[in-house]
């Protein structure tokens, strides 16, 4: 427990910033917005919107939104099948260039394991990334895992650290890594607040990011009938 404490605030002090580029000099931010609908037992919905800026507040780089539908095969297992929207800049500095369009479809497959306090999540994902260009229309694919730590230091703090490696099947096979730590709060029963670092490395960017998420659940199931001992 001491060492993951100590991960986190290590990565949380210390950041990188000798630039390549531009926007390797800046601390950007990721500002996320998910809820988890479970409509019955085999069954359940997943929004998720995402904005993104090269600085804190200001210099937009990317708008992200996408639906996920779920089958849970078991109560720690799911199967899942998205489509998002992406409208991506990719100048740091402010221009009058055209922003970059995305239609993405990916399928993707869960595994969690609980105990009291730690919840570990692996998560498998393949993508299809139909991206259209000014000048052409392109289809890339990649797949990406992703390993998660979920800690419980008490009923409404928590710890989650995460490493996401990308595997890209054009050029440049490795070409992204994300890592996560962070800290998260439940605000209530169904919502949920986490804040933390996000150190991105993209192609030959280094880039560290600021992540803020609010997240919320719903669960439409009924409850399941107790035996009464007379």
């Amino acid at each position: 427990m001491r060492i993951l404490i100590m991960v986190v605030f290590l990565t949380l002090t210390t950041t990188n910033l000798k630039a390549q580029n531009p926007s390797e000099n800046h601390l950007g931010s990721w500002y996320t917005y998910g809820s988890h609908h479970r409509l019955n037992e085999r069954f359940s919905l997943n929004p998720w919107a995402e904005l993104r800026f090269y600085e804190a507040s200001s210099n937009y780089n990317l708008a992200y939104i996408s639906l996920r539908g779920n089958y849970h095969l078991k109560n720690n297992q799911t199967i899942g099948l998205a489509y998002a929207y992406l409208d991506i800049d990719t100048v740091f500095e402010f221009d009058h260039q055209p922003n970059i369009h995305e239609h993405r479809v990916y399928e993707q497959y869960t595994i969690s394991q609980k105990t009291s306090k730690l919840h570990i999540q692996h998560r498998a994902r393949f993508e299809q990334r139909f991206l259209d260009f000014t000048d052409r229309n392109e289809l890339q694919n990649r797949f990406r895992y992703r390993l998660s730590l979920k800690y419980n230091l008490s009923s409404t703090i928590f710890i989650n650290v995460s490493e996401e490696p990308f595997v890209n099947f054009q050029d440049q096979v490795f070409h992204e890594n994300r890592f996560y730590s962070g800290f998260g709060f439940n605000v209530t029963s169904h919502s949920k607040l986490q804040i933390g670092y996000l150190k991105q490395h993209i192609r030959k960017n280094n880039l560290n990011r600021i992540q803020v998420g609010i997240s919320f659940t719903t669960d439409s199931r009924k409850p399941k009938p107790t035996l009464v001992q007379l």
